[in-house]
């Protein structure tokens, strides 16, 4: 099956979830996330809102806030060339629409935060596979934006790890690109995969 095809497939099935299996799935992760070492040392970490049938991190958003760690989010920067900035978010924080249909934090320049300045980041994605590799919306935003992890020997910047249902689990490999960021990790309703990142 090729990328568009895949990409295809799988947005219709997240699409078929009800809200009741979509907030159980979210439960689940978000119980395993919360037990990982890599969640509970940090201290900045950043989320997206679930739409679409996307794993929904708000459970574990939640869990964050009660800790007292810092929550981002991520909102569309035109520049430089499309990439992320990340604003903190509490619960009676504005939101507004971005050109996607996806809701975002209304001020992004408020308490935004650096990609490399983040602990933890929590990534959306349609696929993955057990190499690191992400199959995203197609648009590059978190590619390009944390890109300087390739660039930096010394110091790799925050960890990323995917939230999926199982079902987006890929059995093959996908075609990975040398722009590609790998994943860290990606946390199912079922279990933490644990990924040989470069």
């Amino acid at each position: 099956m090729n990328i568009h095809k895949l990409r295809q497939s799988i947005r219709a099935q997240r699409r078929q979830l009800t809200p009741q299996t979509i907030s159980a799935h979210a439960r689940l992760m978000a119980n395993r996330a919360s037990r990982e070492i890599r969640f509970l040392k940090a201290k900045r970490i950043a989320f997206y809102i679930g739409v679409n049938g996307e794993m929904d991190p708000a459970p574990l958003v939640d869990q964050a806030l009660a800790m007292g760690k810092q929550c981002y989010f991520p909102v569309l920067k035109h520049r430089p060339a499309n990439r992320l900035v990340f604003s903190e978010f509490q619960h009676q924080s504005p939101q507004t629409i971005n050109r996607f249909g996806i809701p975002e934090p209304a001020f992004p320049h408020r308490n935004s935060l650096p990609p490399w300045l983040l602990d933890l980041v929590f990534v959306p994605l349609v696929a993955f596979d057990l190499q690191g590799n992400r199959l995203g919306m197609g648009g590059g935003f978190y590619d390009r934006t944390f890109s300087f992890k390739t660039q930096r020997s010394h110091w790799r910047g925050p960890k990323l790890i995917g939230l999926a249902h199982e079902f987006q689990k890929s059995e093959q490999i996908l075609a990975a690109n040398h722009w590609d960021i790998p994943l860290d990790a990606v946390i199912t309703e079922k279990r933490v995969y644990k990924l040989p990142t470069v």
